[in-house]
């Protein structure tokens, strides 16, 4: 498998559903995509036995494919009754944990980042969760990580609060209603804007009501998370 430096400026590529023959394939390009990151402590590795549970009926797995060549995935993870579900970090009802999905990973091989296939992704599979019983969607994601995070405000997700997860790392927990997304809000709100490295005044402004509604990258990688008070379908539980 290459990471093709030599593709065209603009490359078509094709999205699919990815089914439980596809288990070798993604165990293969998570373990390249881990390999190859400056810190990989921003990437967890999910273990096979939960890949194919999310291949099978247990959520929702695509490929984006150039050339015949699989270069990038996306894994939805519907926990159902399973101990692991996000959920039960906030305040959602426990009888909505049925209709929970995370938005659990996304890779892109080195070669091929940059074109957007995270979007194309997120795309199909929106579209997709519209024809399902899912109407929570959750996700993580490092604020050390916010390239990873822009995407995710992109489709609609919003930082909710932080929770430590995957060994105690240090995470955002976003949130998105399925399938229709976040409410329009009316009028002007106040604004507020924290660096995604101070944790204490992230975990503060979280407490007091305020959500993530966008992110500032400067050159250096810095980011600052842009805030709002915005009310939640569900309280978070973290005060």
């Amino acid at each position: 498998m290459t990471t093709a430096p030599g593709r065209p400026a603009d490359p078509e590529f094709e999205v699919r559903r990815l089914g439980p023959g596809d288990l070798g394939l993604l165990l293969a390009l998570q373990d390249q995509v881990h390999s190859a990151l400056a810190d990989p402590s921003v990437f967890q590795t999910s273990a096979p036995e939960f890949i194919a549970y999310c291949l099978a009926d247990g959520g929702r797995c695509y490929g984006v494919a150039h050339d015949g060549e699989t270069v990038a995935y996306r894994m939805v993870y519907f926990p159902r009754d399973r101990a692991f579900n996000l959920a039960k970090d906030t305040a959602l009802p426990p009888s909505e944990y049925h209709r929970v999905g995370h938005w659990d990973t996304v890779a892109v091989l080195p070669g091929w980042r940059g074109h957007g296939l995270a979007r194309l992704m997120n795309a199909r599979a929106l579209a997709d969760m519209a024809g399902t019983d899912i109407r929570h969607l959750f996700a993580t994601s490092a604020p050390s990580n916010p390239y990873a995070v822009r995407t995710l405000l992109d489709v609609g997700f919003q930082p909710v609060c932080l929770v430590r997860k995957f060994g105690g790392r240090l995470r955002f927990l976003l949130y998105r209603p399925s399938p229709a997304g976040w409410p329009a809000t009316t009028g002007e709100t106040p604004e507020l804007t924290v660096a995604c490295s101070a944790t204490d005044a992230l975990e503060r402004a979280f407490r007091d009501g305020w959500t993530g509604t966008g992110i500032d990258i400067d050159g250096a990688g810095r980011a600052r998370l842009r805030m709002r008070r915005r009310p939640l379908p569900f309280s978070t539980g973290q005060g």
